[in-house]
């Protein structure tokens, strides 16, 4: 189980397991990761010292949950993944709040887990399509435990106007998980710059680090391949050896 009980946690995809690397690399001694989720059910080999968060990335399959559940014993559990985007879970909130309904209020309700919000981008239509889905659970005797937000951009600033003012939008009353951050500029072949990125991260984990409110984290990403959010937002370079960027993350 988690041997902290810290903020810090990891997006890990399952493609990792393609090139034997392992989370283990994050968990040394003094490390401040805790935690980790890899937008699937199922847990990553080699977590024993970070605690899994299970995700049920969208509709399908959601008959399963409950097994998941009794086998792996999860604390919290995140649900659909940038549903409001047609190329990610993408879901209409009428069928978001109907496999909730059937599938994650009755572990809530038998006390089993506590269940994040639909993580929404940090496009427009995802503050819009949330409030929805919220209005929808809500008039059925349902809720949320906990906020679980995204964001993409370019400077520090932005990213802070963005969850202060979305986590007021949406009523100040439950705690925040951003589940995925990353500085970018989305040209992976003009990335955002080395410096940029690793003082975008050093900052911001400060930051959240010390907002009462803010209960969990993640940067985007662990991986070797960060794809058009740009290089220097990896934690393994081509070898599946930390890079400094990795390193920051890990112990700053």
């Amino acid at each position: 189980m988690a041997h902290l009980s810290g903020k810090r946690g990891l997006c890990w995809p399952v493609e990792n397991q393609k090139t034997a690397d392992s989370p283990i690399i994050f968990t040394k001694p003094g490390s401040k990761i805790s935690w980790l989720y890899n937008w699937s059910p199922h847990p990553t080999p080699g977590t024993q010292l970070l605690q899994f968060v299970p995700m049920q990335w969208n509709h399908v399959n959601a008959d399963q949950l409950p097994s998941h559940c009794q086998r792996y014993r999860p604390r919290e559990l995140l649900a659909f993944n940038e549903p409001e985007l047609d190329s990610q879970a993408n879901m209409p909130v009428s069928l978001a709040v109907e496999t909730w309904m059937i599938h994650i209020q009755p572990l809530r309700q038998r006390g089993l887990i506590r269940a994040g919000s639909p993580g929404i981008s940090s496009a427009p239509q995802g503050v819009t399509w949330l409030k929805e889905f919220l209005a929808g659970i809500r008039a059925q005797g349902s809720d949320i435990d906990f906020y679980a937000l995204h964001w993409y951009g370019l400077e520090l600033g932005h990213f802070y106007d963005y969850i202060w003012s979305t986590y007021h939008n949406l009523g100040p009353n439950k705690p925040v998980w951003i589940t995925e951050f990353a500085p970018t500029n989305w040209d992976a072949a003009n990335p955002l710059g080395k410096e940029h990125v690793e003082n975008f991260c050093r900052e911001s984990i400060k930051y959240l680090d010390g907002l009462e409110w803010v209960e969990r984290y993640a940067f985007f990403g662990a991986m070797r391949d960060t794809g058009t959010v740009g290089k220097w937002a990896r934690m393994l370079d081509d070898h599946g050896r930390l890079t400094e960027l990795g390193r920051i993350y890990r112990d700053a």
